[in-house]
């Protein structure tokens, strides 16, 4: 569902820009943004990941100008060489072009250091990789809602509320609980539905 309106084209064409994402990135991705000198509000890498994740889904395209100053808190990025800007723009835009590529292939998965914590309720702790991850998934659809609303058919609304749902439960523990205050099932832990979440 998600993305579904881009072109092919449009896609391929950002892909073969940049070179592919790897291991080496996401370190250089994730020291960079949680280092000091970063204006408040930056957001860490595994946030960064999943915002773009929700930008890589937006049914209308988003260009790199929309969305680099957004994980940054709209303030500059305080980068210490021209070298430094370039090494990051790269790795950020590779981020979002690999992104872009599974949600083309139908291929998603998390990126390197993002990955859950093995007991589902530690993956709604605050500094929990997936926790973050699905902050800055909550963020980005907050910022791109009128995308959605534009583009869901009435009669995919309810499928659309679940897939949110699933993608934004590990935000943090006062979110997820009130998905189980909202839900039908009283007799339902948190421990169990953050297990059926994280499955």
């Amino acid at each position: 569902m998600f993305g579904s309106k881009r072109t092919d084209d449009d896609r391929c064409r950002l892909m073969n820009q940049i070179l592919n994402f790897d291991d080496t990135q996401a370190a250089r991705l994730g020291e960079f943004l949680s280092a000091v000198q970063r204006p408040e509000g930056t957001m860490s890498y595994c946030e960064c990941a999943g915002f773009l994740f929700t930008v890589a889904c937006t049914p209308e395209m988003i260009p790199p100008s929309g969305w680099m100053s957004i994980i940054f808190n709209e303030q500059d990025a305080v980068y210490e060489s021209i070298e430094e800007a370039q090494g990051i723009l790269q790795s950020l835009t590779a981020l979002y072009n690999e992104l872009n590529r599974q949600v083309q292939e139908s291929d998603v998965h998390l990126p390197p250091a993002c990955n859950p914590r093995g007991n589902p309720m530690d993956n709604l702790e605050a500094d929990a990789p997936l926790s973050q991850w699905s902050k800055g998934f909550m963020a980005g659809y907050g910022w791109l809602e009128e995308f959605w609303d534009k583009y869901t058919p009435e009669e995919l609304s309810e499928e659309m509320g679940a897939q949110l749902m699933v993608l934004s439960f590990f935000t943090s523990r006062k979110l997820a609980q009130a998905y189980l205050d909202e839900g039908e099932r009283k007799d339902k832990s948190l421990e169990n539905m953050a297990a059926q979440m994280l499955d």
